[in-house]
């Protein structure tokens, strides 16, 4: 099962994210501000960190750069969401590593898991979820009953 963290300074978006892709077969991990999340993600070693840009102790730019110098964090893959819209945020993110960057006024919670399974591989060719890749199991299909 993929391991993601989240890192959202607002309690309640960090609860709504966790609920939805716990949901979704995912175990989560989380932290509230960036100096935390360096710490969790070497802890943890989760397989997705989807990260909030602005956030007090540490910024998420500064915490992915981070996080992409440190040997035990840098092959993490990572989601950037931010209420910064413009392209210069844009191609910081890009440019410090990020694999998405999501513009929270543009995204809603389903394009977050839809962003979340296709960074990680769960998604197949034709975009439905496939669930050999977060090793969970597909509800067998049942033949219709006749009467």
């Amino acid at each position: 099962m993929s391991k993601v963290m989240l890192v959202e300074d607002d309690n309640n978006l960090r609860q709504i994210y966790s609920i939805r892709l716990t949901a979704e077969g995912y175990t989560i991990v989380s932290a509230g501000d960036g100096e935390e999340a360096l710490a969790v993600a070497v802890r943890e070693r989760p397989d997705l960190i989807v990260s909030d840009v602005m956030m007090p102790k540490i910024s998420g730019f500064d915490m992915l750069d981070i996080l992409r110098s440190t040997p035990e964090t840098k092959d993490i893959k990572v989601i950037m969401m931010t209420a910064l819209s413009s392209e210069d945020q844009r191609m910081r993110g890009e440019n410090l590593g990020a694999d998405r960057y999501l513009v929270k006024s543009q995204v809603g919670i389903e394009d977050v898991v839809n962003a979340v399974h296709d960074v990680l591989g769960d998604q197949a060719e034709d975009g439905t979820i496939n669930p050999a890749a977060n090793n969970t199991t597909a509800p067998t299909p049942q033949a219709p009953q006749a009467y």
